[in-house]
């Protein structure tokens, strides 16, 4: 279980010197590299606003939001 450990932060360590390697290989790799950076970090970023909003309304009053529209009769 340790190697396992051990091999996964090892190739974590080794990732961003392969990637530069392959964007440095054709400019169309090094182009979809960070297009493909772009996406995951602006989906991360969004889900992380969601989250922290959900977080958020979790401690906030019930009542200090706005009330529902009054009924017609």
């Amino acid at each position: 279980m340790q190697s396992l450990l051990t091999q996964l932060l090892r190739s974590i360590l080794d990732m961003p010197g392969k990637f530069i390697d392959i964007a440095m290989t054709d400019p169309i790799s090094a182009v979809l590299i960070l297009i493909g950076a772009v996406l995951v970090g602006l989906s991360s970023a969004v889900f992380g606003y969601l989250t922290l909003g959900a977080a958020v309304s979790l401690f906030v009053r019930p009542g200090s939001g706005r009330s529902p529209p009054p009924e017609a009769k």
